[in-house]
């Protein structure tokens, strides 16, 4: 099994964004001081689709970093938001030590880099980018600052970009103003969607799930709100190429303050390159809930969990206001700094309720359920 190794560097930098990639493009056009990339991907059979000209474009100020035996280098788009391809610009350098790296006489790019580098014992290299846990709504696309991607050059003057990413795509109808969606994924063992990971230079993906700021949830924060209508509204959420063994869970917050939470059951396998629809939801039912209500004292709460024909169609309000779905997480900590709290658990049809540990919790109020 091959060791790897980390270090990083002492700055970041900000970036923007590309939506998502789908044909092939190819240019010779070099210009001095300037670097020339397309994005688009070989493989046939995953291309995704994201606007009516199913094109990849890039984002006016989106800045990409070159990593090569030398140094570390970022790179500025010249083009405009919508372009296709174009050349970038140099600007800057970052130097390390890095004489145990083997780039295998390549350059590789990395779109929404961490400007972290990770190595194997054999010195070849791991780039590190992030998957948001929070994305940032955008109309008929994933948000800005989401997807990742990498590039490969013979020469460091010409790139070819392919997508690194995984997409879900939930459409919604009815008459509300959707503020946010929280996602998450159902299994017994919570299932991290958002954080850290890295990238091999062919492009495979370690999801390495044990790190500290992995999150099960990814929240997708809408703005000042998207009204639905009776025709679908698409939402787009970019997460790694895992497996939700559970399916996944929604819940939909709308301005006025109230919420619809939905579930899946059957396994999502999430493909690099890939959009995964999801059926549409009409938010505009009313449902009729059955609640739990606790009072518990302590810092942490084991997480509820409920059984049954639609148990994991629900959600859970925490002692300090923070909301999440049911069944998709082990525990949760409290940082209000209070030592009481009332837990509201609400499930539309479960069957059974339990806890993984009761310390703390002064009494279950079952009266509603």
């Amino acid at each position: 099994m091959r060791k790897i190794l980390l270090f990083a560097l002492l700055a970041t930098l900000g970036v923007s964004c590309v939506q998502d990639s789908v044909e092939e493009q190819r240019s010779n056009i070099v210009a001095d001081n300037k670097i020339y990339a397309s994005i688009g991907d070989l493989e046939a059979d995953t291309r995704v689709e994201l606007n009516s000209s199913k094109q990849t474009v890039w984002t006016e100020g989106d800045q990409i970093t070159v990593f090569h035996s030398k140094d570390v280098e970022v790179w500025g788009f010249d083009g405009k938001t919508g372009d296709r391809s174009g050349s970038f610009s140099y600007l800057g350098s970052y130097n390390y030590q890095n004489s145990n790296i083997d780039y295998k006489n390549k350059y590789y790019a990395l779109y929404l880099a961490d400007l972290i580098i990770a190595y194997y014992n054999d010195g070849t290299p791991a780039f590190s980018t992030t998957v948001p846990s929070v994305q940032y709504y955008k109309e008929q696309s994933y948000g800005l600052n989401t997807n990742a991607m990498l590039g490969v050059s013979n020469d460091g003057k010409t790139y070819k970009f392919k997508n690194l990413m995984s997409y879900i795509r939930l459409s919604l109808t009815g008459d509300k103003v959707v503020k946010s969606i929280t996602l998450s994924g159902n299994s017994t063992t919570p299932s991290a969607i958002a954080g850290s990971m890295y990238v091999n230079i062919d492009g495979s993906v370690l999801w390495n799930t044990s790190q500290d700021n992995h999150t099960d949830t990814i929240i997708l924060d809408c703005g000042d709100g998207v009204q639905l209508s009776s025709m679908p509204t698409d939402f787009y959420f970019t997460l790694p190429p895992v497996e939700l063994s559970g399916g996944i869970s929604v819940v939909v917050t709308f301005d006025d303050g109230t919420i619809f939470p939905k579930s899946t059951t059957n396994s999502i396998i999430l493909e690099r390159n890939t959009i995964q629809p999801m059926r549409t939801f009409d938010t505009s039912g009313d449902v009729e809930w059955q609640n739990v209500v606790i009072q518990h004292s302590g810092e942490w709460v084991s997480f509820p969990w409920l059984y049954g024909s639609s148990a994991i169609t629900g959600y859970v309000y925490w002692g300090d206001g923070y909301m999440s779905a049911l069944n998709s997480a082990e525990k949760y900590v409290y940082y209000d700094g209070e030592l009481e709290h009332t837990i509201t658990i609400e499930s539309q049809s479960a069957l059974q309720f339990s806890m993984e540990s009761c310390a703390g919790v002064s009494e279950i109020d079952f009266s509603n359920f």
